[in-house]
């Protein structure tokens, strides 16, 4: 779905993030459905994410293309992804609300060797708070047969408002499968460090877009 705008070159890439999470997000979280606050979460999260598949189907005009290279820590808007420079570390999908605000926020980073994807996306309210991250992890395995199989990985982050983590959710698929064979050892080389934005606004200011 998103990747609709990226060219061969970048469909399945990445490459070693600059940066860890930040400290004061946890990571861990037990879901507990006395927090009414979750499901509203949750349901605000998942507005923004049906408006966002909409814009990618039928308005892909509001989609904002950026690069990141390896000289500099900002991003540069670009027309289309069809020209990628030779020291390219990153794209990025950018689409804002009727505010003109950031609501989604995914980075592409790159891979030369073509062997896996990571994508990384951020969610945020209309006050400019993260309200939920997903990091997307596609990536190519021999099994046992010696046979390539994309394994694909997938996790979900629910905040709220004072960025206390109130749920978190895993997928794990092996080609067609919803689990890995037993028997089958699965590595995860590409779980590179990678950072979460607390609000928009440390968003910005980290790829160099606002003061």
């Amino acid at each position: 779905m998103k990747n609709i705008f990226l060219t061969s070159l970048v469909l399945f890439s990445s490459c070693l993030l600059f940066a860890s999470c930040e400290k004061k997000l946890p990571e861990d979280a037990i879901y507990d459905p006395r927090h009414s606050d979750a499901e509203t979460i949750m349901a605000d999260a998942q507005l923004i994410l049906d408006r966002v598949d909409h814009i990618f189907m039928k308005e892909n005009y509001q989609v904002e293309l950026y690069i990141q290279t390896a000289d500099d820590k900002g991003i540069k808007k670009v027309p289309h992804f069809e020209d990628i420079p030779e020291n390219i570390s990153a794209t990025y999908n950018i689409i804002r609300n009727k505010d003109g605000n950031i609501m989604y926020a995914a980075e592409f980073p790159y891979s030369q060797s073509g062997d896996y994807e990571n994508i990384y996306e951020s969610i945020y309210n209309t006050k400019g708070d993260l309200i939920k991250f997903v990091r997307k992890s596609s990536f190519f395995h021999s099994d046992t047969l010696n046979t390539d199989v994309v394994a694909y990985e997938k996790s979900e982050y629910y905040y709220n408002l004072k960025h206390k983590l109130l749920k978190k959710t895993y997928v794990m698929k092996y080609g067609p499968l919803n689990k890995v064979p037993l028997g089958v050892k699965v590595e995860f080389p590409y779980r590179f460090k990678y950072k979460k934005y607390k609000t928009r606004k440390k968003w910005l200011r980290a790829h160099d877009l606002e003061k």
